[in-house]
């Protein structure tokens, strides 16, 4: 009978058996630390996401710079030259708002829960509020640049740098969105579809007093997206809060009335 039943537990440990024997076999401990490398992967993720997004941009601003060159003359050519060296310059600091994002997750030590409802979360729409400010910032800087020379900086490079960084991130802004929404936090969400769809082209009148007056609100549109952003983190912020202290209380209730 002792017989049978060693028999038996070595056909069950087979599997075990053969695996510790095969070479370089090193999946089950990959599976088995998954979860703890959650957060390294999200971090790559939006690693090769900010590369991605920096050669999108930089296709879109200077397939736009050249055909803003072919169409314009004089004075708007160098304008639509200037505006190309302008955004191709900003697409570094923006994308590497992206890759901070990245690196920041993936240093997390959070759980699995605070990873994924509170870090990527704020990460995301920390990320597109930065975003949106730095276009509007160059956008805005554009539009002086072209104010006070005379000329068109060249808009369509403008737009395009800003298409190009909206496609990039649709998905994780809509999702996050929706999230918001799932939550009872629709402000916040629709901020999100708000910068999602943002255009800062104006239509500047060179050397006017409109014109400058349209270059000034250019400017004050970043602070205006700044300050949605920190509405929406500190909603956020203490909506996850409540939330938690709520599921720490599930976890381990407890009622405040003393027992005598």
């Amino acid at each position: 009978m002792d017989k049978i039943t060693n028999l038996i537990d070595q056909l069950l440990d087979l599997p075990k058996m053969v695996n510790e024997k095969l070479p370089s076999n090193n999946f089950n401990a990959m599976m088995d630390s998954s979860e703890g490398s959650i957060a390294g992967w999200t971090g790559t993720f939006y690693k090769y996401g900010a590369f991605v997004v920096l050669v999108g941009a930089l296709y879109a601003v200077i397939t736009g710079g050249v055909e803003g060159m072919g169409a314009a003359e004089g004075i708007g050519k160098a304008g639509a030259v200037l505006g190309m060296l302008v955004m191709i310059y900003a697409a570094f600091p923006i994308t590497q708002v992206i890759r901070s994002a990245g690196d920041s997750l993936g240093s997390s030590k959070s759980g699995i829960v605070d990873f994924v409802f509170k870090d990527v979360v704020v990460a995301n729409i920390t990320v597109v509020g930065h975003v949106a400010a730095l276009v509007a910032l160059f956008t805005a800087i554009n539009a002086t640049i072209g104010w006070a020379i005379g000329a068109d900086m060249g808009s369509a490079v403008s737009a395009n740098l800003i298409e190009a960084v909206n496609y990039a991130y649709a998905l994780p802004i809509d999702a996050t969105a929706a999230f918001m929404g799932m939550i009872g936090l629709e402000f916040v969400g629709n901020v999100l579809n708000d910068w999602n769809g943002l255009s800062f082209v104006q239509d500047v009148t060179p050397q006017s007093l409109g014109g400058l007056v349209s270059v000034g609100w250019g400017y004050v549109e970043v602070a205006l997206v700044l300050a949605k952003l920190y509405v929406a983190l500190a909603l956020y912020h203490f909506f996850w809060g409540i939330l938690n202290t709520l599921f720490n209380w599930i976890k381990s209730p407890s009622l405040p009335f003393k027992s005598s």
